[in-house]
């Protein structure tokens, strides 16, 4: 596999895929905090599971195409890339779609971030596992 199908493959993955975690993600917590009865923890705002997965997957898919694109050419140039740099990538991609299309969500701002990481960790460990990435 050549590099520019790495970029490729990894432009795609992360720009498909990262969104569905993302909203996987948020309907588990909104699920195990009213299970658990951690809804005090929640913003008060919070609108019904399935509508916050959803708006979680739509809004998402704008931090997984710049990951993406980010990631990409990291792969066209050297193959692969360390899980510092996809939690670093989705952090900062996170940033800047919340600059471009604000979320409200002030207090929960750092907490999607580190979210958006772990997602980005979780993307790249899946084109290891496809055999995608080079170690």
């Amino acid at each position: 596999m050549t590099n520019a199908h790495r970029a490729l493959w990894t432009f795609l993955v992360y720009a498909l895929v990262a969104p569905f975690f993302a909203a996987l993600v948020i309907a588990v917590v909104l699920a195990l905090a009213s299970i658990f009865g951690l809804a005090d923890l929640l913003p008060d705002d919070v609108v019904p599971t399935g509508a916050a997965a959803i708006a979680a997957f739509v809004w998402a898919i704008v931090p997984a195409v710049l990951t993406g694109i980010a990631l990409a050419v990291m792969a066209w140039q050297k193959g692969g890339f360390s899980w510092v740099v996809a939690a670093a990538a989705g952090v900062i991609a996170f940033a800047v779609a919340s600059l471009i299309f604000p979320i409200g969500l002030e207090d929960a701002r750092p907490y999607l971030a580190f979210l958006s990481g772990v997602v980005a960790i979780a993307v790249r460990e899946i084109l290891l596992r496809a055999g995608i990435l080079a170690a």
